[in-house]
């Protein structure tokens, strides 16, 4: 297939660049600067320059596709944010999703894929959920535009038959993402506390496979046609237990404690009240479904060869 990419040289949007043309599909990547279009004309993809939020643009550069994969995120890289600087990322979620969304329905493309993410499923206690179970109608406000990108699909499944797939990532993670390597700094310099107890799980998935999740979607499109799928690995873990980990396997001391409240202080309610959020997200349709299975099963071995490239970096 011919298959269009916004986010296409992301953290993620890279790797599903090079494994669908390493598969045989002919890959068309939205690009923004000079540099972007270098890139993917070197991975054996065709650079498109345009506008994310012009409708007639986006319409025109994906009339020739036959899929197109909406995977373009704005996530701020600074350790505290302030509500402010999410407005680009709800504005690619909210009014982005909606130009591609029209354009694969005037278009006719075969398939649409959605990058969401499972942080949506809010506080459960720490039970178990899946993709039939509820989403909390109260969100922080950092997660509203991903539980109205996700309405913007299902809409347009139901009014207008959009051959959608969404794909529900848990939190990535990997040697060149910027939070991830923020993250391993203050871990080995002993600076990375754990609030509380840390008994929150965190569902996880390495940004390779979530890449060949993407692909695997892309290959497998008719199976999941109209379906969500949660793309995490085998073992969601304690905060408080990755923490220690990783500390261990840096040879770093052991992180230090401060009582969970000044969590707001620090990252401000917008986003301690979406990361500190617990439950277990189940992968087992996407596996009987799509049949994809994450490389790295756990948290173990994905940041044992996350850091092992890091530190060699």
């Amino acid at each position: 297939m011919r298959v269009f990419i916004s986010g296409a040289t992301g953290v993620l949007g890279r790797r599903v660049v090079q494994r669908l043309s390493e598969g045989g599909h002919e890959v068309v990547g939205l690009s923004r600067s000079q540099a972007n279009s270098g890139w993917l004309e070197q991975n054996g993809a065709e650079a498109r320059t345009g506008d994310l939020f012009d409708q007639e643009q986006m319409t025109e550069l994906t009339a020739d596709c036959d899929a197109i994969l909406h995977l373009a995120t704005a996530i701020p890289t600074k350790a505290r944010t302030k509500t402010a600087d999410w407005q680009m990322n709800d504005h690619i979620r909210r009014d982005g999703t909606r130009v591609l969304v029209e354009a694969a329905i005037r278009n006719k493309c075969k398939l649409y894929v959605q990058q969401s993410i499972t942080l949506i499923y809010g506080e459960q206690n720490g039970n178990w959920v899946d993709e039939e179970s509820s989403i909390p109608a109260k969100q922080p406000s950092i997660l509203e535009s991903a539980v109205d990108m996700e309405q913007i699909i299902q809409d347009a499944i139901q009014q207008h038959d959009l051959p959608a797939i969404t794909l529900r990532f848990g939190s990535f993670y990997s040697h060149d993402s910027a939070q991830t390597q923020a993250m391993l700094q203050l871990v080995q310099k002993g600076f990375f506390p754990i609030a509380g107890d840390g008994q929150v799980y965190w569902n996880l998935i390495h940004v390779d496979d979530a890449a060949s999740a993407v692909a695997t979607a892309v290959d497998n499109y008719q199976a999941g046609l109209g379906e969500t799928f949660n793309i995490c690995d085998d073992e969601p873990v304690y905060y408080s237990e990755l923490m220690r980990f990783i500390a261990e396997t840096l040879g770093a001391r052991k992180p230090v404690r401060f009582p969970r409240f000044l969590n707001n202080l620090m990252l401000g309610s917008h986003v301690a009240g979406a990361i500190f959020a617990s439950a277990r997200c189940r992968n087992e349709k996407v596996k009987e479904t799509l049949e994809w299975k994450p490389r790295f099963e756990s948290y173990r071995e994905g940041y044992r060869s996350v850091i092992g490239k890091w530190l060699e970096s």
